[in-house]
């Protein structure tokens, strides 16, 4: 699976932004602007984290992180959590799935931390300073198409290609053997 760059990052942005705009248009006549916020901002950040799960390479514990993202979703909007928390745990789960899934060290992490900390930053400036919703939503998932060119420290070591090779080698040769062992038993 390819991994995200910063032009995917920009295009999730801009979708994400404009179904923002398509739910402020037409639920804003309806529901009152926090109810509308929570809706915007639950449904931006499952987005964003569906498309992080996709575009990884790791198989395991996608089905735990959507359970748990919406376990979390469910008990802001049962205990009525106020909206900055909200965004914040948010935040938090978009930050946890890129480390656990795209970071290699605990440096990367804490770099990709201030990244969310600096689209946070962004966002409530937009919003501050234009009272859009739809702007303080591009505005944070604009900064986090950034994510991609926080430097991976801790992905490559010293004579990983030759380990690589050894391992692919070790995994034909095991392969060949199994093959083998298949063929013995088919035609016995």
């Amino acid at each position: 699976m390819k991994t995200p760059g910063v032009i995917d990052g920009v295009i999730i942005a801009a979708l994400i932004s404009i179904g923002a705009g398509i739910a402020s248009l037409l639920l804003g006549g309806f529901v009152h602007y926090p109810i509308l916020f929570q809706i915007v901002l639950c449904s931006a950040a499952l987005t964003y984290l569906l498309y992080l799960l996709k575009r990884s390479d790791a198989r395991v514990g996608r089905v735990v992180v959507i359970g748990g993202w919406s376990l979390m979703t469910l008990i802001c909007w049962l205990f009525d959590v106020h909206l900055l928390e909200q965004v914040l745990l948010q935040a938090t789960a978009v930050w946890l799935v890129r480390s656990l899934y795209f970071h290699h060290s605990m440096l990367t992490a804490l770099l990709d931390l201030g990244l969310i900390a600096v689209g946070l930053a962004a966002s409530a400036w937009a919003m501050l300073n234009t009272g859009s919703l739809v702007a303080s939503v591009w505005s944070f998932f604009l900064v986090q198409a950034l994510f991609c060119w926080v430097p991976q420290l801790g992905q490559s070591q010293p004579g990983a290609g030759r380990n690589s090779s050894q391992n692919r080698s070790s995994f034909q040769c095991a392969h060949r053997v199994a093959v083998d062992a298949v063929r013995k038993l088919s035609q016995s």
